[in-house]
């Protein structure tokens, strides 16, 4: 299961939300790549900025997880989606968590015992993995909020 996560305007979302059945035309065009995928670390990025397997606390348990969905299953279920104030509410709770905070959060036993996919969590090499995609993640949604745009999530 990759976590893929893509920028759209506001109005763009407005749109999706009035026909969801065009949702898989602006998940997957034809043409071009379209936002970005943090591979498998979705599940542990969400576990280390919440502490929580699927739930929490906005504005951190909806960088993974937003709670409002749109349209049918794309891969793992229906894509869910933020607007942009909560977009920009979640780049500034991702602004005070940096780089070197976000590891101090790393227990890869904690991770295991909370049966965080992949299942994969043992020494520092899995810390190098989730922070590489942590970084990429962060910046796409400060990206975001700083276009004011608004986020589709989904898992495929």
């Amino acid at each position: 299961m990759i976590g893929n996560f893509l920028q759209v305007t506001p109005q763009q979302l407005q749109e999706l939300i009035a026909s969801p059945e065009t949702i898989d035309d602006l998940l997957y065009p034809e043409d071009e790549d379209s936002g970005i995928d943090i591979d498998k670390a979705w599940h542990g990025i969400h576990f280390m900025l919440t502490g929580e397997q699927y739930d929490g606390t906005p504005p951190f348990s909806d960088v993974i997880f937003a709670t409002s969905t749109v349209g049918d299953d794309v891969g793992y279920g229906p894509a869910r989606y933020l607007t942009a104030p909560e977009v920009s509410a979640v780049a500034d709770a991702l602004r005070e968590v940096p780089r070197d905070d976000f590891a101090k959060r790393y227990d890869a036993a904690a991770l295991t015992a909370n049966d965080i996919y992949p299942q994969i969590w043992s020494g520092d090499e899995d810390l190098d993995y989730l922070l590489s995609w942590y970084d990429t993640l962060r910046d796409y949604y400060l990206d975001a909020a700083s276009k004011g745009n608004a986020m589709l999530q989904y898992l495929n």
